[in-house]
C-alpha cells in the first residue's frame, strides 16, 4: 500500500456537495469517484474490462487525448458504489438528485400506512370500550 494515500469508503448519497464542486470537469469527477470508492484502480479496471494503465491514462493525464467511455458510467458507479460522476454533472447543470421510489418502496409505503391506521382504530375501539365499562 502506498504511503500517505487515505482509502475512503463513502456510501450513496453521502458525498458532501462542496467535495463535488471541487471536480473542475467530469474527468475529476470520475477520478473522485474510484478514489472515494477505497478500491484499486486495478481492481476497478478488471470489472470494467478495461487495461488498468489505459484507466489510469483516463482519468489521471490532464493533456492525454482518451476520455472515459461514456457507456461505462453507469457500470462505473456500479462498481464504486457512488454516484459521484452523475451527481457532478447535476450539480453542473445546477440540478439536484434525488432516488426514484421502487414499485416494491411504494407498495411498502402503502402497507405501512394502512397499518398505522388499523392501529389508531384499534386504540379508539379500544379507548371507547374502557369508557363504556368504567
Amino acid at each position: 500500500m502506498e504511503q500517505g494515500v487515505l482509502k475512503l469508503q463513502v456510501k450513496r448519497g453521502e458525498i458532501p456537495d462542496a467535495l463535488l464542486l471541487k471536480c473542475k470537469d467530469l474527468r475529476a469527477a470520475i477520478r473522485m469517484c474510484i478514489e472515494t470508492s477505497g478500491l484499486q484502480i486495478k481492481e476497478v479496471a478488471f470489472d470494467l474490462n478495461i487495461n488498468k494503465d489505459h484507466l489510469s491514462r483516463m482519468v489521471n493525464n490532464d493533456g492525454d487525448p482518451r476520455h472515459f467511455p461514456p457507456e461505462l458510467i453507469d457500470k462505473l458507479q456500479d462498481v464504486c458504489g457512488n454516484e459521484i460522476p452523475l451527481k457532478w454533472q447535476a450539480m453542473k447543470r445546477n440540478y439536484g438528485l434525488y432516488e426514484l421510489k421502487s414499485a416494491q418502496d411504494l407498495r411498502i409505503e402503502r402497507l405501512e400506512a394502512e397499518l398505522d391506521e388499523e392501529r389508531r382504530e384499534k386504540l379508539l375501539m379500544m379507548k371507547i370500550v374502557k369508557e363504556m365499562r368504567g
